[in-house]
C-alpha cells in the first residue's frame, strides 16, 4: 500500500469541510488548514466543489419540505397553553425538526459523494471534440461518439460506449485503463484509437506505444504499435494483426475530417456518410449499391462524394431536399 487516500475518503473529508463551513465562517487557522488540505492532492478541490453543490441542492430540497405535523397530544397541550408558550413550543418543535432534517441531509451528502459518479462526454452528428483528462491524457471524440470516465480510487478508467475515440495516454505511474465491450486494457504513453459502431465488431488500432490486456481474452499480452485488434462478440479470444503505414493512415483518417474506403460497397459508404451529415445518400440501383469504392473523401461533403461516385460508375446524381440519389436510371 502506498498510503494514498481513496476517492471515498477524500469525498467524506470534503463533506465534513462543507458541513463545518455551513455552521459558521472558518477562522484563520481553519482557512489555513483547508488550503493545506486542498494543496496536498489535486483530487480534493474537485471533491470539495462536488460536496458544496450537493449540500446546496440538499438544503434547497429541505427548505421546500412542508412542516412536520405535531402529534395529537402536543396539539391538545398547545390549545390550553398561553400564547407565549404556544410560540415557544412550536419553535422548539421546529428546531427539533430542523436538526433532524439537517442530520438527514448531511447523511445524504456523505452517501452521495462517497459513491463515484462517472463523467460522460459525447459529440453530436458532425462534431469532433477534444477532452483533456486530469492525469495528462487526452481524448478526441469523433462524430456521434460517447465515453464514460470513471475514477476508481484515483485510477482513471474510460469506457467507450459508442463511436470512435483517439487516446493519447500520458506516461504515469498508474496506466490509463480503457474498456470496450467488457474488455479492459491498460495504456501508458500510448496513442491509439478505439472504434465501436453498431453492426460491426469493436476495434482497437495502436499508433504508438502498447496496450496490455487486463482480462486475458484480448489476445496474449497486449497490442503493440502499428497493430489492429478486432474484438469478437462474447468472450472469445482475439489476436492483433499488423498494419502497413498506409493502412494505419486510413484507419485514423477521421482525425483529419476524412473517410477512407478500401473496397467497401457503395451502399456501405453511403451509410458511413450518414454518421456525419443529415444529407442522405440513396443508391437507387441494387447492382450499383454493391460496387466497391476506394479512396479518401471529406466527411463533411456527402454531395461531393455522391457526384464523384456517380462519375466513376457512369451513373447520375440528383439532389433533392436533404437527399442525393445516385442511379444509373436517367
Amino acid at each position: 500500500m502506498d498510503g494514498r487516500e481513496s476517492s471515498g475518503e477524500i469525498a467524506r473529508a470534503a463533506a465534513a469541510w462543507v458541513a463545518r463551513m455551513d455552521r459558521a465562517p472558518l477562522c484563520a487557522a481553519d482557512q489555513a488548514r483547508l488550503r493545506h488540505w486542498l494543496a496536498a492532492d489535486i483530487r480534493r478541490r474537485g471533491a470539495l466543489v462536488r460536496a458544496q453543490a450537493l449540500w446546496l441542492k440538499a438544503a434547497a430540497a429541505g427548505n421546500a419540505l412542508p412542516p412536520t405535523r405535531l402529534p395529537e397530544r402536543a396539539n391538545a397541550t398547545v390549545q390550553t397553553a398561553p400564547r407565549a408558550r404556544h410560540g415557544s413550543a412550536r419553535r422548539r418543535t421546529l428546531l427539533r425538526w430542523s436538526g433532524a432534517a439537517a442530520a438527514s441531509l448531511m447523511l445524504a451528502v456523505l452517501l452521495f459523494v462517497s459513491v463515484p459518479v462517472p463523467t460522460a462526454y459525447a459529440t453530436a452528428k458532425g462534431e469532433m471534440r477534444r477532452v483533456p483528462l486530469v492525469d495528462g491524457s487526452t481524448l478526441t471524440l469523433n462524430t456521434q461518439s460517447r465515453v464514460r470516465i470513471h475514477e476508481d480510487d484515483g485510477h482513471l478508467r474510460v469506457q467507450v460506449v459508442r463511436g470512435e475515440v483517439f487516446f493519447e495516454a500520458a506516461a504515469n505511474a498508474t496506466p490509463l485503463r480503457v474498456e470496450v465491450d467488457g474488455r479492459r486494457f491498460d495504456a501508458n504513453a500510448a496513442a491509439f484509437a478505439v472504434r465501436r459502431l453498431d453492426g460491426q465488431p469493436a476495434q482497437i488500432v495502436v499508433q504508438n506505444g502498447r496496450l496490455d490486456a487486463v482480462d486475458g481474452n484480448a489476445g496474449g499480452a497486449g497490442i503493440g504499435a502499428n497493430m489492429r485488434l478486432s474484438i469478437p462478440p462474447g468472450r472469445g479470444k482475439a489476436a492483433p494483426t499488423p498494419l502497413s503505414a498506409t493502412d494505419l493512415q486510413q484507419e485514423l483518417a477521421w482525425r483529419d475530417g476524412k473517410i477512407a474506403f478500401r473496397g467497401e460497397s457503395l451502399a456501405h459508404a453511403a451509410r458511413s456518410f450518414s454518421r456525419y451529415s443529415d444529407i442522405r445518400i440513396v443508391i437507387a440501383d441494387p447492382e450499383l449499391a454493391s460496387e466497391p469504392i476506394t479512396g479518401l473523401f471529406a466527411a463533411s461533403n456527402p454531395v461531393g462524394f455522391a457526384r464523384a461516385a456517380a462519375a466513376v460508375f457512369g451513373a447520375h446524381a440528383s439532389q433533392g431536399d436533404g437527399v442525393v440519389v445516385v442511379s444509373r436510371q436517367h
